[in-house]
């Protein structure tokens, strides 16, 4: 298998949670970086022995690569996937695919028009304490899945900023929760919420009781599942606090972080005392804890193999519409219909798994 020509756009702090797998995997080949500011483009390429640092265009323009890594700001995402689709070239984009349901709708036909494939982070669930969990679930281990819990607490958001405006915090931390939920039990059809967001060049609002700012909410499955999700950013401690659970009629597993790859996963029977960590579901044969660019390999593959990616720009799609649905509910009070859906993707094999990163 011929690695895939591969050009990164953006060189921000994420580039480098990317490029240490990337430059090993067997299956891409970057061969350029680009980004609007010059001397961060040159750094990256001089740091991991890149042969080209172009601008953005000359990167879009450039006719021998296949596949752009889109880690531009959020609020640029769009415009550049929608420009890498025009030049023919396959697009991986960080989370989210868009800001809104209808643009990230009309990324994923412009991808289906061309012929071209289309695939957005988080690729975390493609990890090995995600995939450990997720099969015994789907094994019965727990038995009939009944109920979810999603909850993340992280620090205030006390300085005005784009990143704490309305509903950009939820779109940058929500996909990987509510695309775990996803990946657990499909398409959602309608969520009940509450939020609470700060306005643009505003210092999040500090309550006596509550958090400056929050989303939290009932999704409602098709499979008829129900998922509790709760996202909120007041807590004291600097670090992310995760908590995600599934219970069902036999007992409960506990899910790692899904902002990590390689945390352990749990599972606990009804009456038992002690949870159990699931065989496989730490790190493999020594390997990095981070392995961003993961989804990025299993593209690839994809590509070559004629299929879907399973980090799929139709279930990113699908997360962002979730995401709108739960704020608009918090601001109306009401419940919402979601109006997108998904095929969730099936599970990785760990050996498939570790043949993309080495």
């Amino acid at each position: 298998m011929e690695p895939v020509r591969i050009g990164i756009l953006g060189c921000g702090k994420v580039s480098h949670q990317y490029l240490p797998n990337l430059i090993r995997s067997p299956v891409t080949d970057v061969v350029a970086v680009a980004d609007i500011d010059s001397d961060a483009a040159a750094h990256v390429a001089d740091r991991y022995r890149i042969p080209h640092a172009v601008t953005p265009d000359e990167l879009v323009a450039d006719r021998s690569i296949a596949l752009v890594l889109n880690l531009t700001p959020i609020a640029a995402h769009v415009g550049v996937t929608r420009a890498a689709l025009a030049a023919g070239k396959h697009v991986y984009s960080e989370k989210p695919l868009a800001t809104s349901a209808a643009e990230a709708q009309e990324l994923v036909a412009e991808a289906a028009r061309r012929g071209l494939s289309l695939a957005c982070a988080p690729d975390t669930l493609l990890g090995s304490g995600f995939q450990a969990g997720w099969a015994a679930l789907a094994a019965g281990r727990i038995g009939r899945p009944l109920s979810a819990t999603a909850v993340m607490l992280r620090s205030s958001l006390t300085v005005p900023s784009a990143y704490s405006e309305g509903r950009t915090p939820f779109l940058d931390m929500a996909p990987y929760y509510l695309s775990a939920l996803v990946n657990l039990f499909g398409p959602a059809v309608r969520v009940s919420g509450a939020a609470r967001t700060s306005t643009a060049g505003k210092t999040a609002e500090q309550r006596p009781m509550g958090a400056a700012i929050s989303v939290s909410g009932v999704v409602e499955f098709a499979s008829g599942a129900v998922a509790n999700v709760s996202l909120v950013w007041g807590i004291a401690h600097r670090s992310e606090i995760p908590a995600v659970h599934v219970y069902g009629t036999d007992g409960a597993i506990t899910l790692p972080n899904p902002n990590n790859f390689a945390d352990p996963a749990y599972i606990r029977r009804y009456g038992e005392r002690d949870w159990n960590e699931l065989p496989g579901s730490g790190p493999t044969n020594g390997g990095p804890h981070n392995q961003r660019g993961l989804g990025v390999a299993e593209m690839v593959v994809a590509i070559q193999e004629g299929r879907i990616p399973r980090a799929s720009a139709e279930l990113a799609c699908h997360v962002v519409d979730l995401v709108g649905a739960l704020v608009r509910s918090g601001e109306r009070g009401e419940r919402v219909e979601l109006t997108t859906t998904c095929t969730p993707p099936s599970p990785i094999p760990a050996d498939a798994r570790e043949r993309l990163l080495v």
